[in-house]
């Protein structure tokens, strides 16, 4: 018993460890696949276009691969059913869509930003509700998150005078679904494998935007070959390969810790401006994000 309580003692950080790596990783397509959005926005196709047809592609690749690989990841208790759907729904489709239509409308700085804000609805569920409150470790954390995120994505830069309400309402319903998506995803991977969460997910999802859109209407908008290069690229780099992640690496950090690391995500966008653009950071973007990078480093190792 002894040895199996240190060979535990010794798992543990390393399963940390690697379920930060998945999160970081995910942050990063996320980053990579935001450029790729608004350039998509920018030749006219709606928000809505764009998440019917990520949520649609990439749900219908995971169902062929479950259905030739693993079919019976496709089974779920009935009464876990409202969960999925509401994943699906508010945690997914939501998400996607109050993200999109955020950065369509004010500075994808900004936007970034207000999405960020999910670790603090996450952590006044747990403080609130949550059977394990969360620590003064982990509120610091937090805050430094935040403030490091507030430099970092620019958003100091910007007027806020000037910025459209329905966008920032937009960035605010991205926060709250990130935050449900992630506590929900959280519950749900403790009973099922997390291919079978990031199924329904993905499913319950492209049901939704095929309801609330006419039935693939961004199938006519793949006739233009940039949307069509640019869309699959959101698919699989900003849909399928980082949600997939970010699902795996809960199953080894909580929900806080998991939505305090994906605020790197306008770090990796910076890094990303000045490889390809050549656009520097400024001084107050470096120290936000070793603000965030030392907040995660702490939590990683301590929290």
């Amino acid at each position: 018993m002894k040895d199996q309580n240190i060979a535990k003692s010794q798992t543990e950080p390393i399963s940390k460890i690697v379920g930060t790596l998945f999160i970081l990783s995910a942050a990063l397509c996320w980053a990579l696949s935001g450029t790729a959005a608004k350039h998509i926005f920018l030749m006219g196709i709606s928000p809505t276009v764009l998440v019917q047809m990520r949520a649609t592609v990439a749900g219908s690749l995971v169902a062929l691969w479950v259905g030739i690989n693993s079919p019976n990841l496709f089974k779920f208790r009935l009464k876990d059913l409202p969960c999925f759907i509401l994943l699906g729904l508010v945690g997914m489709a939501l998400l996607q869509y109050t993200y999109l239509y955020a950065i369509s409308r004010i500075h994808v700085a900004v936007a970034i930003l207000i999405q960020y804000m999910a670790p603090v609805f996450i952590f006044l569920w747990c403080l609130v509700f949550g059977d394990k409150k969360p620590t003064v470790l982990t509120s610091l954390t937090i805050l430094g998150t935040v403030i490091g995120c507030y430099f970092v994505s620019g958003a100091s830069e910007v007027d806020i005078s000037q910025l459209d309400l329905w966008g920032i309402a937009g960035g605010l319903g991205a926060a709250i679904s990130f935050a449900y998506y992630s506590l929900t995803a959280e519950g749900l991977v403790e009973r099922y494998d997390p291919r079978t969460v990031i199924l329904y997910a993905l499913l319950f999802s492209s049901i939704t935007w095929n309801l609330v859109e006419s039935p693939f209407a961004f199938v006519y908008a793949c006739a233009n070959p940039s949307f069509l290069f640019w869309g699959l690229f959101v698919v699989l780099v900003g849909t399928l390969i980082p949600f997939s992640l970010y699902t795996l690496g809960i199953t080894r950090v909580s929900s806080v810790n998991a939505s305090i690391t994906a605020t790197t995500e306008p770090i990796f966008a910076g890094i990303i401006s000045w490889c390809f653009i050549g656009e520097a950071l400024s001084f107050p973007q470096m120290a936000g994000a070793a603000l965030v990078l030392a907040s995660i480093a702490v939590l990683t190792a301590k929290g």
